[in-house]
């Protein structure tokens, strides 16, 4: 089984979603798939790069979308790609219909933040003649960094998540239901993430010499 898993987060390396692709990729090798990456918005930067990833997602058993939520949505290289992907199957002849999956996390505390995004990738599969394989969505992702082990618990419930996943899709499955709720789990209380979001965001104020309080609204007042 031949597997592409795309990042879409315009960070690159530095992403919670390359994080999560790298580990997801990483059980889908032990349990003997052959898996490609790739960074979308890098690729889509020249014709080249962009004539590559068409030809990996049409060379591919399965194809998993690892992205950060975007205004409730899919980052814009990532919507660029399915674009030109669900174009490019329904001007030629599809050659095979690949499953496809999906991890997001966003910032936000609650997963259910994802559904909208993980609805469209339903529907691109659905249009795009693939087989929806379902998919795997989290809150609280900026608490991730570059080694989900550092998270409380050790990252277990994604850690497991990723796991099960990764099982499953080898063996031509979907991503469990346990699995989803696994990952969907709260990392933290929300308050204390919340806390942790807001002194973030007055360290970044304070880095960038900003003055204004954070619920400074100038666009509000008449």
């Amino acid at each position: 089984m031949n597997a592409l898993v795309l990042t879409g987060s315009p960070k690159g390396r530095k992403s919670a979603s390359f994080t999560l692709a790298s580990k997801l990729a990483e059980g889908l090798r032990e349990n003997g798939v052959s898996v490609s990456g790739e960074p979308v918005h890098a690729g889509l930067r020249t014709d080249e790069g962009t004539r590559r990833l068409l030809e990996a997602v049409d060379g591919s058993d399965l194809v998993v979308l690892v992205f950060p939520l975007y205004v409730d949505s899919l980052p814009a290289p990532l919507t660029r790609l399915l674009e030109i992907v669900a174009e490019r199957r329904t001007r030629i002849a599809s050659p095979g219909a690949p499953r496809l999956a999906a991890v997001v996390q966003c910032g936000f505390p609650e997963s259910h933040q994802c559904d909208t995004a993980v609805g469209i990738c339903r529907l691109f599969a659905e249009r795009a003649g693939m087989r929806w394989a379902g998919a795997l969505a989290m809150g609280m992702g900026g608490s991730i960094g570059g080694d989900i082990g550092r998270l409380p618990g050790g990252g277990k419930n994604i850690l497991d998540a990723l796991k099960m996943t990764a099982e499953s899709l080898a063996k031509g499955g979907a991503i469990p239901e346990e699995a989803t709720t696994l990952f969907a789990r709260p990392l933290m209380p929300r308050w204390l993430y919340t806390m942790i979001g807001n002194l973030g965001w007055r360290m970044q104020m304070r880095k960038n010499k900003t003055r204004r309080p954070l619920t400074y609204r100038p666009y509000s007042q008449g």
